[in-house]
């Protein structure tokens, strides 16, 4: 499987460290009728002392999947599908990395899924919200350079000081 790269092959992944070694998995969203491309909607919703987040987005999978970038998608629509639920079955700690940034500490809460199905694909819209203190998103590459690594970082690699915890 090909890494994603947002823009190229995908235009959402989602990262934990229990799935897939903590290597990001690409998701491609469905189109939006007023653009060529999906969208994310971020609500949210304060309180006197917190914030909270929610993530919309609807993802779309199928076996002869077109990327961002024109190219054939080269995951299938079952892999996808069991990588998504994968991602589901968790209760927090999900990155949602996006072109706007990486949202940390995410997680589904509640009703964090909408399937249908079709003979040629499925659309899966979801919902996921923030299940620990609300923080900005941080761009992607800050992200990745923040990830746990077992061996010796490279030097643009942030260190546990500077890191962003979640």
């Amino acid at each position: 499987m090909t890494t994603p790269v947002i823009g190229s092959n995908c235009d959402l992944m989602l990262v934990h460290p229990s799935i897939a070694g903590g290597d990001p998995a690409g998701f491609v969203l469905a189109p939006d009728p007023s653009q060529p491309t999906g969208t994310i909607s971020v609500q949210r919703e304060k309180s006197l002392d917190d914030q909270q987040i929610f993530l919309f987005f609807t993802l779309i999978m199928a076996d002869d999947l077109i990327n961002p970038d024109g190219s054939q998608n080269d995951t299938n629509r079952s892999v996808a599908y069991a990588s998504l639920l994968n991602y589901l079955s968790l209760n927090s700690g999900i990155s949602v990395v996006t072109h706007l940034g990486t949202f940390l500490g995410i997680g589904p809460l509640g009703h964090s899924a909408t399937e249908l199905h079709m003979v040629n694909g499925s659309y899966i819209s979801v919902k996921l919200a923030n299940v620990t203190a609300y923080r900005p998103p941080i761009s992607a590459e800050t992200f990745f350079a923040c990830v746990w690594q077992d061996t010796v970082p490279a030097d643009d690699a942030l260190t546990w000081e500077t890191s962003y915890w979640v």
